[in-house]
């Protein structure tokens, strides 16, 4: 089983990876086998060739992305509340997403489920 320090210090590597838009950085914590679910009930990214091009595209946008909580991580799971902040044809917009990991044995994120819905997106 992973610990909750292995899976806290995994997501922030993910929020420093997305601010620094590090595509390898993100993909190194994924399972070659993943699924990527963003937002919940699109269609899932499968494998980690899906991902690295779905994370592609997400970072094509400069991201301003923070924590606004504590992780909660337990049993190969772990979620975290956050902020995505971007400028898109200039408007500044922030999206505030509770992600849900699961890991692998080897402490390899295998699923990520990014719950959010047009509530959660907000001009700023």
């Amino acid at each position: 089983m992973n610990t909750t320090e292995h899976m806290t210090e995994v997501v922030q590597r993910y929020v420093a990876a997305l601010n620094e838009g590090d595509l390898e950085g993100i993909v190194a914590l994924y399972a070659d086998d993943a699924t990527v679910e963003d937002p919940v009930g699109s269609e899932p990214q499968r494998g980690i060739e899906a991902i690295r091009a779905f994370y592609a595209n997400s970072l094509k946008l400069k991201l301003e992305v923070a924590l606004t909580g504590e992780v909660r991580a337990v049993a190969n799971e772990a979620a975290f509340a956050f902020t995505v902040g971007f400028d898109y044809q200039g408007r500044k917009s922030v999206i505030s997403p509770i992600d849900h990991f699961r890991f692998n044995e080897a402490g390899k994120v295998i699923s990520m489920r990014a719950l959010f819905g047009p509530a959660n997106i907000h001009q700023a």
